[in-house]
């Protein structure tokens, strides 16, 4: 089999549901071989999901409650590169698996925990931490959301996984950079709570800063604001909030009915692209655009088309004008439109639609992949791409349970991992130099 990325490093995953088999996924995705550590009967979480988030990984079952189970899981680490769990603090050491366990049998092991909350939280670190736990400890149903909170309809349940999500993110690039840094510092520990994960992600809805200009506040912050000084209630109809939402930020219906996500805010240009795609270009010429950089004595106007969001006294005709300039056209034909005008936006899709569409199958955003159980399967594709990596498409499926078993005797019979030449202390990107040509949010 060609070399990929990872193809040298064995992964134990002891995770549970979804983070910690995410991480594993990952790091399987770029070749590494990852070894699931299954209880007595199986994986907890049993669902085509769980499948999917297994794929490229063997099984194994072990029963880590004896001292027989114990005892090949430190025999395996001790010949393996990376381990993973998210259980509670403390589980993996009373198993006899924690870090120290774990480094006293490989010197270079990199171990990954990912509990709900901090080991050093005394409050909250032995809770049964599951998402919607995390979600509502940490404000993510209630003070994260603008739109709940103006429509007065907390708290607002979201299925979607996102405690897990950035944990897994994290944690798989926390693994890569311990890895790499392994011949100076020898092996690490990390931990990276879902709730701090949750809270690094989405902190950008929460923060306040104080004497904050109200001209760089979304409206939606603003109006906020005004309700809560003045004493109203929060009870804005759904029907009005539109008007609230910056009108290159928002989804817009079109002719088919479907809506248009338009995210062509901030970036020098793309508001005027947006509005020439729409046929609107003399209202892109009559748009103030200035650096924001400026001095402010120095501005032209009290607002720049380069910034996000526009300013109050023009943003009722520029969502007025694209408003009715959607309804002119279907969603397909507006997504083309934009396209070429190389404006950021989208029709929205479900997800069946999703897992059909063309692009998404072109790029790799979506995979087939042959399941045993469930025949073809459509899958995420790869978190990250490696350029000229012929096999970063080929999938292999889940394991069926205890496939490991097969060939456990010739791994433990592999030569234990040698100590690591040095121990050091650096950072683990220490000696790494990074020319940043970003500009916008994900790069910088």
């Amino acid at each position: 089999m060609a070399e990929r990325p990872l193809s040298h490093i064995r992964v134990l995953d002891f995770g549970q549901y979804l983070a910690g088999p995410l991480v594993g996924m990952m790091l399987a995705d770029m070749g590494a071989e990852v070894i699931r550590i299954d209880p007595p009967g199986g994986p907890r979480f049993k669902s085509p999901a769980a499948d999917m988030l297994s794929r490229g990984k063997s099984s194994l079952v072990l029963d880590l409650k004896s001292a027989e189970g114990r005892a090949t899981a430190l025999d395996l680490a001790a010949r393996a590169d990376v381990v993973i769990e998210n259980f509670r603090p403390g589980v993996m050491k009373r198993l006899g698996l924690g870090p120290d366990d774990l480094r006293a049998v490989n010197p270079g092991i990199v171990s990954l925990s990912m509990p709900g909350f901090a080991s050093t939280d005394t409050d909250l670190a032995g809770l049964a931490a599951w998402e919607a736990v995390i979600a509502a400890r940490t404000g993510q149903f209630t003070d994260m959301g603008l739109n709940r909170r103006l429509m007065g309809i907390n708290p607002s349940f979201t299925p979607l996984a996102l405690a897990s999500a950035y944990g897994a993110a994290f944690g798989a690039m926390s693994v890569l950079f311990a890895l790499a840094a392994r011949g100076r510092n020898g092996g690490d520990h990390i931990e990276v709570p879902l709730a701090s994960a949750l809270l690094e992600g989405l902190i950008y809805n929460c923060e306040q800063i104080e004497a904050y200009p109200d001209r760089y506040k979304s409206p939606r912050e603003v109006e906020l604001d005004r309700r809560a000084a003045e004493g109203l209630p929060m009870n804005l109809p759904f029907a009005a909030l539109s008007e609230f939402l910056d009108p290159f930020y928002r989804t817009y219906p079109c002719a088919d009915g479907r809506g248009f996500y338009v995210v062509s805010c901030s970036i020098a240009g793309h508001p005027q692209r947006a509005l020439r795609a729409l046929g609107l270009g003399e209202l892109a010429d009559e748009l103030p655009d200035f650096s924001a950089y400026l001095d402010r004595k120095d501005w032209p106007a009290d607002w720049s088309v380069r910034n996000y969001p526009v300013g109050a006294g023009d943003r009722a005709r520029v969502s007025s004008a694209m408003k009715a300039a959607f309804l002119t056209r279907p969603s397909q034909e507006w997504e083309a439109i934009f396209g070429a005008a190389k404006s950021p936006a989208t029709a929205q899709r479900f997800t069946k639609e999703w897992l059909a569409d063309p692009h998404a199958l072109a790029s790799g955003l979506v995979l087939e992949v042959d399941d045993p159980r469930h025949g073809k399967m459509r899958q995420m594709g790869n978190v990250a791409w490696i350029a000229d990596d012929a096999m970063a498409a080929t999938k292999l499926p889940g394991p069926v349970l205890d496939d490991a078993r097969a060939r456990l005797d010739a791994i433990l019979s592999e030569p234990v991992r040698p100590a690591p030449g040095a121990s050091g202390a650096g950072g683990w990107l220490d000696g790494v130099k990074v020319l940043d040509l970003t500009n916008v949010i994900a790069g910088p």
